[in-house]
């Protein structure tokens, strides 16, 4: 058990949200978000990309970054 806080972070590969309790364990394409809650990630996650929900509803340039934060 950790006592880091929970980390959120939205998968572009499984299509939702994460929510890392200490390392993470996903290895497909994910941004971390901002927030300490639930509702604060996803609020910054639809600020940053909108309503895409995998990579391939994410513009060119929004596709790239996602690989690069990967």
């Amino acid at each position: 058990m950790t006592d880091a806080p929970d980390t959120y972070a939205f998968c572009f590969s499984h299509g939702d949200l994460h929510v890392f309790r200490g390392e993470p364990w996903c290895t497909a394409a994910w941004v971390t978000l901002s927030g300490s809650t639930r509702d604060e990630a996803l609020q910054d996650k639809r600020h940053r990309f909108g309503e895409a929900r995998f990579v391939d509803g994410l513009s060119l340039e929004q596709q790239v970054e996602v690989l690069r934060l990967r």
